[in-house]
């Protein structure tokens, strides 16, 4: 892995971004706490690679025996060989490309690629925007929703919980003055109930048939 420097350097501020033209820093290794980790790995995969050679399958084997065989069958050498010469021809190139700018100091790629192409250099340095498009969509989005979320749960949630206790409140504290424990006072609620009805539906206009 090849790590930058950028923090300590004149014409960097603390994000990382030049604000002065051309390559600033050397480029080095990662610490061997970080390269060693990559390196153990790089064994079992080159062994699982070969473990699933397309003619020869080991994992399918294993899962499929009857499907090893029908895929071996039908692997097509002249149709295999263009893709994997292309693949390892690209991955070579980067490689030679790497080694000729950061190691042998053979070719300086501030001149070749970000003078020649700065916009395409600007958008990897940007790291393809995806910094920017978390922070508008995802950060800013779940923000906005979270705010939406906190509105809705304080006026409307809490407003239904807080009147539901209020009104159970405010009819206990009324209805506890007709608990009195004497029947005259009941009973003095229900002729007034009945004087009520009475003149209620004797106040409506019969209704012509």
């Amino acid at each position: 892995m090849i790590s930058h420097e950028n923090e300590d350097i004149p014409g960097f501020d603390q994000h990382g971004e030049s604000h002065e033209e051309g390559l600033h820093g050397e480029v080095h290794e990662s610490p061997w706490s970080m390269t060693f980790p990559l390196v153990f790995l790089a064994f079992p995969s080159v062994i699982i690679g070969f473990m699933g050679l397309p003619w020869d399958s080991k994992f399918i084997k294993l899962l499929n025996p009857e499907e090893a065989i029908t895929l071996a069958q039908e692997f097509d050498l002249k149709e295999f060989l263009p893709l994997a010469i292309a693949s390892v021809a690209i991955a070579s190139t980067g490689i030679t490309i790497a080694y000729l700018a950061y190691f042998a100091h053979k070719i300086d790629l501030s001149i070749i690629f970000a003078e020649r192409f700065p916009s395409i250099n600007k958008f990897l340095s940007k790291k393809w925007y995806l910094d920017e498009i978390n922070e508008k969509i995802f950060v800013k989005g779940t923000r906005r929703i979270a705010k939406e979320i906190l509105e809705v749960d304080s006026k409307v949630v809490d407003g239904v919980v807080n009147l539901t206790g209020l009104v159970t409140l405010g009819s206990g504290e009324g209805l506890k003055y007709f608990e009195t424990g004497r029947a005259q006072f009941y009973a003095l609620i229900v002729f007034g109930g009945v004087i009520l009805l009475v003149a209620i539906f004797g106040f409506q206009s019969p209704q012509v048939a």
